[in-house]
């Protein structure tokens, strides 16, 4: 079975996967990442739309850091929706939230990123932080994305890229494919879902790419901001409606 094969193959019971991992999840993402990750979410918060009043949808919203860090600092988030597959990471996320200020606006429940049980055209600002990739379909995920996002409305995609340095580029390699996997399998006890980790990272579309797949979906005014060297990149894209030019 080849590496785009075997990706795939896991991609249909992810969930699983981040069932199996998740007491040690969010330590082992601060751990790999250098605590960076804390720095690429606030990022994006920075490019949220510029409303009053924001209704969002967090998409494979994991333990929730992303959706938290959003509505603790991004005031004009009125409403915070977040849905993942993985029930074990849900209830970690819920237990961060319980007893906080914020957490009337935050909802988080078990869902799809490819069939959202919303109505059409009900949110101002989709995210999806370190998850589109692993998405079974995601064709039908930026689908449903353009279905439930208002006119106007705005995707915001955090994911790993490969950077295009070649030195910085060997040793990111060099990381993702024998220090990563070794360092997550020693602490979560399971080594074959960083192994899928850094697959996933090296078979996802990523740059140019990725923005060219999100204006095929119907995206306009999309964007890419790379981050730390390249190893991480920010996707915006808008769904606005078609003007009569008649």
């Amino acid at each position: 079975m080849n590496q785009k094969k075997s990706t795939n193959h896991l991609r249909k019971n992810v969930w699983k996967v981040f069932d199996q991992i998740s007491p040690s999840y969010d330590l082992l993402n601060h751990i790999l990442s250098f605590g960076t990750d804390f720095y690429w979410r606030k990022q994006l918060i920075k490019h949220l739309p510029k409303k009053q009043k924001i209704y969002l949808l967090d998409l494979a919203t994991g333990t929730a850091d992303q959706l938290i860090a959003i509505v603790k600092h991004a005031k004009q988030v009125k409403s915070a929706l977040g849905i993942d597959l993985s029930e074990k990471m849900l209830r970690i996320g819920q237990k961060k939230i319980i007893d906080k200020p914020y957490a009337h606006q935050m909802t988080l429940l078990k869902g799809d990123a490819t069939h959202i049980a919303m109505e059409n055209a009900s949110i101002d600002c989709i995210t999806i932080s370190f998850g589109i990739r692993n998405v079974l379909d995601t064709n039908k995920c930026l689908e449903e994305c353009m279905r439930v996002l208002k006119d106007n409305g705005r995707l915001l995609i955090l994911e790993f890229s490969i950077p295009k340095n070649r030195l910085i580029k060997l040793s990111y390699l060099f990381y993702l494919r024998h220090i990563l996997p070794n360092i997550g399998g020693m602490i979560s006890k399971d080594k074959k879902a960083y192994q899928y980790l850094n697959q996933t990272i090296e078979t996802f579309p990523h740059g140019k790419a990725f923005c060219t797949f999100l204006k095929k979906q119907g995206f306009v005014h999309v964007k890419a901001y790379p981050m730390t060297f390249g190893i991480v990149t920010l996707y915006i894209g808008e769904k606005v409606r078609c003007q009569n030019l008649f």
